[in-house]
């Protein structure tokens, strides 16, 4: 399986072989009233997510990355991995998997953050670079990923360079999967010397646009567009 973890400037795509949880639990026959698994780790660490999200058919017990034994800074021996959610939620170094009848509070909810810990659909310019002035009338290439949330995929990005008046469509170069990035690429000619504000903003797989609204990382996770300035001379 392909996932996306990202966030504060730590994001990495990976192949994962591992074991459903979902089956894990079903051979564990809980008992009625479960509403949360509760992951311990070697190092102490505790962090929660729904029994619903448990079943998800994504979420994994993994011990393989990238085709080669669970490497020990990302949680050898077995991790688990949660699409779609924060990474301090993907558990690494698990030692035991609780199922309880209650609302525990994982280790970064007990320090305030949260409730959600969804990530939200998102993009962003990763080429080229802008440091330098672009040349009018010269086509240039801007590239960069966008991610769709959980499970979701990304159905559309689209580039701005009019402070939102108007949008273009950019062109899927690798669709990933509906857990990991997308790579888009959009051929753009500035005609005039100026500077100019572009902006990149994406779709996810259910039709959602991504939030414009700026928010920061805390509480719950950044939201807003990437916007970045490229000068042009003549």
């Amino acid at each position: 399986m392909h996932q996306f973890l990202g966030g504060g400037g730590l994001m990495s795509n990976a192949r994962w072989k591992g074991v459903p949880l979902r089956r894990l639990i079903e051979t564990a026959k809980p008992q009625p009233g479960v509403v949360e698994v509760l992951l311990h780790a070697a190092d102490g660490y505790t962090d929660t997510f729904s029994l619903e999200k448990a079943m998800d058919e994504t979420t994994l017990v993994v011990y393989e990355m990238n085709g080669e034994p669970l490497p020990d800074r990302h949680g050898y021996p077995v991790r688990v991995i949660v699409p779609g959610m924060f990474g301090e939620k993907n558990v690494k170094w698990v030692t035991r998997i609780e199922l309880i009848d209650y609302d525990a509070k994982g280790f970064y909810e007990q320090q305030g953050w949260g409730p959600d810990f969804r990530t939200e659909t998102h993009s962003r310019f990763d080429a080229p670079d802008l440091s330098k002035p672009l040349k009018a009338g010269a086509p240039v290439m801007l590239k960069g990923i966008a991610y769709g949330g959980d499970a979701q995929g990304v159905s559309k990005v689209e580039v701005n360079f009019d402070d939102g008046q108007t949008w273009q469509e950019t062109r899927i170069e690798y669709p990933g999967s509906k857990i990991a990035w997308a790579l888009w690429s959009y051929p753009w000619k500035p005609e005039r010397a100026g500077e100019y504000k572009l902006a990149v903003r994406a779709t996810d797989g259910a039709g959602t646009p991504q939030i414009t609204q700026d928010r920061g990382v805390i509480p719950e996770g950044s939201t807003g567009l990437h916007h970045i300035t490229a000068r042009v001379e003549a």
